[in-house]
């Protein structure tokens, strides 16, 4: 289960903003409801006082909240894309608003009734070794040494060689 989610994040964010609005008041109002400042020297809780009070508004200054509310960049660019892709126009719709003809209807009554959804292949898939790697290069090698000599052995090749070379290559591509 995920530990921290965009809603707890932006929680934190909130919560720390609101204590340093709290500091801030109580520091607005420890100024006016406190005591004379000493005109000669500043006392060591003074000093200290005055030390917090810079660091903290450094630390104020330093810290840039997110603005979009505490949700993250990634979050963001992702409801931008959902609100581009629902303005995208989908397939079925400009389906539906295209004029309808009657060679269309009837292309899809007759696809229909004959049961193809789909175009099949007419190319056979053959798992063939892949001359790249070293063993399909073995294969292939095996193979052209096995229909070469075949071809030795054929009678044909005696009478005209380059009749049966010819024969056997057209053989090979189908």
């Amino acid at each position: 289960m995920k530990k921290t989610s965009l809603r707890g994040k932006s929680e934190r964010r909130a919560q720390l903003v609101s204590k340093i609005s709290e500091f801030k008041q109580q520091h607005s109002s420890f100024e006016q409801h406190g005591s004379l400042p000493s005109i000669s020297q500043a006392t060591k809780k003074q000093k200290q006082q005055e030390k917090s009070d810079k660091f903290i508004t450094q630390l104020v200054n330093k810290v840039t909240f997110n603005t979009s509310g505490g949700i993250s960049k990634s979050s963001l660019r992702r409801q931008k894309r959902k609100a581009k892709e629902q303005l995208k126009p989908k397939m079925d719709e400009i389906l539906d608003n295209l004029p309808k003809t009657s060679n269309d209807v009837e292309i899809k009554s007759l696809d229909n009734a004959m049961g193809n959804d789909f175009v099949e292949s007419n190319r056979i898939n053959r798992n063939k070794p892949n001359p790249v790697k070293a063993s399909g290069y073995k294969r292939i090698m095996k193979e052209e040494n096995r229909n070469f000599s075949n071809v030795l052995k054929n009678p044909q090749f005696r009478a005209s060689p380059f009749e049966a070379l010819k024969l056997a290559i057209q053989e090979n591509r189908k």
